[in-house]
């Protein structure tokens, strides 16, 4: 019937060739680069502690291969999500073999070069999240800023250098502009609920608000070791909130209106710099949010936003996720898959 067809309109069939592989998408390459470095990262940091002597760093160095393995795990999950996930076969347990055979061919690593190869991957994590599509940007956000961050406190710990792949670029939000004339006369609003950029970049103003409010009223009753850094991380949240609300005129949104006060619990009271820590912790998701639902130069300041939030909440001695801006349960990600041996 086809024949006739093709006979009787003239038209000419090129069969497909089958020998050129579909193109992998960008966000696919780019988990799987994020999940193979993580994969020979492991590896490292694992041979890094079972060579050390029991009073040289073997807990960090314990802590760098839960973290590894977490991120392994989530990046396994193609669109992200810890959803019953199960880890089979296929490119990820292929990626598995490679990262292991990868690095037991490779001479023994130092710790100089696992914090190198670290701060590496942390911030080509956060590069590719820039580009990668919404879900997967977020996870690598995630990954990139808990990796450097690692980096990081591993490089105190050691008395090393810090690999200059760890400062943090000054990427920046657009200036504020006039835009009424870009803009419609009346802009819908959204649900509250609908997860847009637009409902993003409200819940962003929304918590700079009250991360200044908390911290204005901190700043009143801690002690002099502690005060210096909160007044620094005022003036960051005052230029956040600034750039949030140009951001979001640029979006053509409504830029939410500050409140009068927010109530204070008692772990305040008990605590203020420990509670500032928590306010950091409670903003990363917001970061992770925008990240996701957002584009351009926007997903650029929200992706520098969280790995900057992540750093105050350390800074305050809260304890940072393995995934900072997801909201994920690590006891749900699947389980690594085991290589696959070539011996008969």
């Amino acid at each position: 019937m086809v024949a006739l067809l093709v006979a009787g309109t003239g038209m000419v069939l090129i069969p497909r060739d089958s020998a050129s592989p579909p193109d992998v998408p960008y966000s696919e390459t780019a988990r799987l680069a994020a999940m193979e470095d993580a994969l020979l990262l492991r590896e490292a940091a694992a041979w890094l502690a079972d060579t050390a002597a029991p009073d040289a760093g073997k807990p960090a160095l314990g802590n760098a291969v839960t973290l590894l393995t977490t991120h392994a795990q989530a990046l396994l999950i193609p669109d992200g999500a810890a959803s019953n996930a199960t880890a089979s076969g296929g490119p990820a347990a292929a990626v598995q073999a490679n990262a292991t055979t990868s690095i037991s061919a490779t001479t023994p690593t130092s710790r100089a070069s696992f914090l190198t190869g670290l701060a590496g991957s942390g911030r080509e994590r956060l590069d590719d999240a820039r580009k990668a599509d919404g879900g997967i940007a977020r996870l690598l956000a995630a990954v990139g800023s808990a990796q450097l961050l690692q980096a990081e406190r591993l490089a105190t710990e050691w008395q090393l250098p810090l690999p200059p792949q760890a400062t943090a670029s000054n990427t920046k939000a657009p200036e504020a502009t006039p835009l009424a004339a870009s803009c419609p006369s009346a802009s819908p609003t959204p649900q509250p609920t609908s997860a847009t950029t637009d409902t993003a970049l409200a819940a962003m103003v929304r918590s700079q608000h009250e991360a200044i409010y908390v911290y204005q009223v901190a700043l009143k009753r801690l002690d002099n070791s502690t005060s210096a850094a909160a007044a620094k991380y005022l003036q960051e949240h005052e230029a956040l909130l600034e750039q949030a609300e140009s951001l979001t005129s640029a979006n053509c949104a409504d830029v939410p209106p500050s409140e009068a006060g927010y109530g204070l619990p008692e772990e305040f009271s008990q605590g203020p710099a420990t509670f500032l820590g928590s306010v950091e912790l409670a903003s990363l998701p917001r970061f992770g949010d925008l990240v996701a639902l957002s584009t351009e130069e926007t997903r650029a300041w929200a992706v520098e936003g969280l790995l900057a939030a992540a750093r105050r909440s350390t800074a305050w001695g809260a304890p940072l996720p393995a995934l900072p801006g997801l909201m994920l349960d690590a006891d749900e990600l699947p389980s690594l898959p085991m290589p696959t041996s070539n011996g008969g």
